[in-house]
């Protein structure tokens, strides 16, 4: 079961609705019963979507209008992860399924990825797959919800980074963002990376991976004559073996330099592009696609971006703007206060890359009202037992005097 359904936990929503429902409501009781009964017979979100639909005429109820919004509210917050279910469901179930099972196993994938994570990585994930039936909208829809829209966010644009790492002596993690090196511990913690860390090999494996942008397969480096895929797969004995293309056409790697002069694409004069990529075919494996991070860059002020790293300490925004030679780290104290600082600085709503952490503060939040409620209701009750006391004429003790006096 997909994390999603795990926590709408549908079994035991029917069943407390139908447990607050009284003789009274007779009808509504014997809808909610029925579709407990379709528990496993089909899918979850069929029987919520439905059941929703026909209690409300009965909302005027206080837990069937409780219920309806609380669903409705889940369903529209997880909305992609409901599409990605529907859409497994529909090809699981479509005749020509044997021809869709790298795209059915990338889904499976993907399902129990929290939804803000979902929404950035889908697109890029099954882009190779938008022919088959469904997935082509989900694509869209994704990108959509995540404000990646070209044809509505055209003030910037949000890309995927890709970086070598670094592994140091005391477990930290360095790798490279904005032109930055940065160490991260198992806490997730980040700061500056100590140079006394970095090797050369890293530095120019740096540089390289500027070129680059993530693919599905591997990366990808555009040119202002074509596009070339890199695709790194791992076999079964450990070995690592690379492809490369050029607009869809193999290349032989091993005579790389005379391959891409046949396309007709290249000139003598093109020996850097050349190098360049020479170098990613021996070197494509060391680089990986930091998938913490997100780079949103602006399409309004050259040289203006801003990279949102999600870790297990919460996140972290950096700041670039080449121009003023800015360039700093800062780690907000809340989801809320990182959403408003990328809204003031690139005006883009990160809202969505971090709403599972958005869903953590507000549950810490509630804990803490829940506490200090606890709290004043204490204290309520001392007073109240105080003046139960003074009206039996016991004030005059001096522990009773004491207690007053604090209270």
């Amino acid at each position: 079961m997909s994390q999603v359904l795990e926590n709408l936990d549908l079994r035991a929503k029917l069943e407390n609705l139908y447990e607050s429902l009284d003789d009274r409501n007779g009808s509504s009781k014997m809808i909610v019963e029925s579709y407990i009964k379709q528990l496993d017979l089909r899918s979850d979100y069929s029987i919520l979507r439905d059941c929703v639909a026909e209690m409300v005429q009965y909302d005027w109820l206080n837990q069937v209008d409780t219920f309806i919004n609380e669903s409705t509210k889940y369903v529209r917050d997880n909305e992609i992860s409901f599409s990605v279910l529907n859409t497994l469901e529909s090809l699981h179930s479509n005749r020509n399924k044997e021809t869709f099972t790298s795209a059915i196993n990338t889904l499976e994938e993907l399902k129990d990825l929290s939804e803000s994570e979902l929404r950035k990585r889908l697109p890029n994930k099954m882009a190779t797959h938008s022919w088959v039936p469904g997935i082509k909208e989900l694509i869209s829809l994704s990108e959509s919800l995540s404000g990646k829209n070209s044809s509505t966010n055209n003030n910037v644009t949000s890309k995927r980074t890709v970086s070598p790492v670094l592994e140091t002596e005391s477990g930290e993690f360095i790798f490279n963002v904005g032109k930055r090196h940065y160490s991260m511990n198992e806490s997730g913690e980040i700061k500056l990376a100590n140079k006394n860390d970095i090797t050369s090999d890293f530095y120019s494996l740096t540089q390289l991976a500027e070129n680059f942008s993530p693919t599905e397969e591997g990366l990808r480096m555009k040119l202002s004559n074509g596009i070339v895929d890199i695709s790194v797969n791992e076999n079964e004995d450990g070995t690592i073996t690379k492809e490369l293309k050029l607009d869809g056409a193999k290349l032989d790697e091993n005579h790389l330099s005379s391959s891409l002069m046949a396309t007709g694409k290249f000139r003598a004069g093109e020996y850097d592009v050349i190098k360049v990529l020479e170098h990613a075919v021996h070197s494509a494996e060391k680089l990986v696609e930091l998938d913490f991070v997100e780079t949103i860059t602006s399409n309004v002020y050259e040289g203006v971006e801003v990279n949102i790293l999600k870790t297990d300490n919460g996140v972290y925004v950096n700041k670039i703007n080449a121009y003023m030679n800015e360039n700093v780290l800062i780690k907000p104290e809340t989801a809320s206060d990182a959403i408003n600082l990328v809204m003031e600085y690139v005006n883009y709503d990160i809202t969505n890359s971090v709403r599972d952490l958005l869903e953590g503060e507000a549950k810490l939040e509630e804990g803490r009202k829940k506490e200090e409620n606890d709290i004043y209701e204490r204290i309520d009750f001392i007073k109240n037992e105080i003046s139960k006391i003074s009206e039996l004429g016991m004030d005059e003790m001096a522990e009773i005097k004491e207690a007053k006096k604090n209270s």
